[in-house]
């Protein structure tokens, strides 16, 4: 370990109530495939100490490359053969653990965006019946509006998508995703949604300079972005692209600032902070006056 990963970790334990060698068994969910898992989320044992994850649909492969993501790229089965397992085995969880929120994300589906908007419809739908409130974390279906209006009128309370990275380090990072594709998706998600909370997240040190994420900080809020989560990119295995730099805990407490500054309806900042983060409590952060006035009470 460098001297840079020393003094990341050694700061870093100290922002979590857990450590390595107390790492808590992660939860089984009957063969559902969750996130954390597949992601290799450095939480994911906090998160299942407190009964948390984040589940993944439309199978284990992805059909997109991302340099950073440990998701399994190939070629996926028909989506035709998961959709009814998945959200039967999902719907089951919830119900069994008495969620009452719960984020869904999904691999990329380029082969089948029709059938991956409804699969995020139907268990979105099942949910919501059950009184779960559900926050979806999408890809960009290449901002399709068929697609995203079939998603957005199923009833989520928080639609979120990620940019990952700054502008000028996204094509090799996200080689089959654009980057104002991406912000023009929260633009079209106000206009014709906008009682939805939209969410988005990006991660630091994968080479970027401190103008750069002033930068996209400051389209994410042009973009209509409400709700913004920052962490440092921590490498899953030797398959991913490295790490260029660890943040200490000022240069998060700065980044922290300028968000501040731009007034988004709430926030997340820190080391191990990832997109799903806690987001039920994250949630919880937007005033209750704004929820009622988003929902015409």
């Amino acid at each position: 370990m460098t001297p840079a990963q020393e003094q990341f970790h050694s700061v870093a334990k100290k922002s979590i109530p857990w450590t390595v060698e107390e790492q808590s068994p992660l939860l089984k969910y009957n063969n559902v495939h969750t996130v954390c898992e597949e992601s290799r989320c450095p939480n994911r044992h906090e998160c299942s100490s407190l009964g948390i994850a984040t589940f993944l649909i439309g199978g284990k492969h992805c059909t997109r490359a991302c340099k950073f993501c440990h998701v399994a790229t190939g070629k996926p089965l028909p989506l035709a053969t998961l959709v009814d397992k998945e959200r039967s085995d999902i719907l089951n969880a919830a119900r069994e653990r008495k969620y009452d929120y719960l984020v869904i994300t999904s691999v990329t589906r380029d082969d089948d965006e029709a059938g991956l908007a409804a699969h995020f419809a139907g268990i979105t739908r099942g949910l919501n019946a059950m009184g779960v409130r559900v926050e979806l974390l999408i890809p960009d279906f290449h901002l399709r509006a068929e697609h995203l209006s079939v998603i957005a009128e199923a009833g989520p309370v928080v639609l979120a998508h990620n940019v990952e990275t700054v502008r000028r380090l996204s094509p090799a990072i996200r080689p089959q995703a654009n980057y104002d594709r991406s912000l023009d998706l929260f633009r079209y998600l106000k206009k014709a949604y906008p009682k939805l909370i939209r969410k988005c997240a990006l991660m630091v040190g994968l080479g970027e300079t401190r103008d750069e994420i002033e930068e996209l900080i400051d389209d994410m809020k042009n973009a209509e972005v409400e709700i913004i989560s920052v962490g440092q990119y921590l490498r899953p295995s030797s398959d991913e692209i490295e790490v260029q730099k660890f943040y200490t805990v000022k240069e998060f407490g700065d980044i922290e600032e300028s968000i501040k500054k731009r007034n988004f309806l709430a926030y997340e900042v820190g080391p191990f902070v990832r997109s799903s983060y806690m987001a039920r409590k994250t949630l919880g952060k937007v005033s209750a006056e704004i929820l009622r006035r988003r929902n015409g009470i």
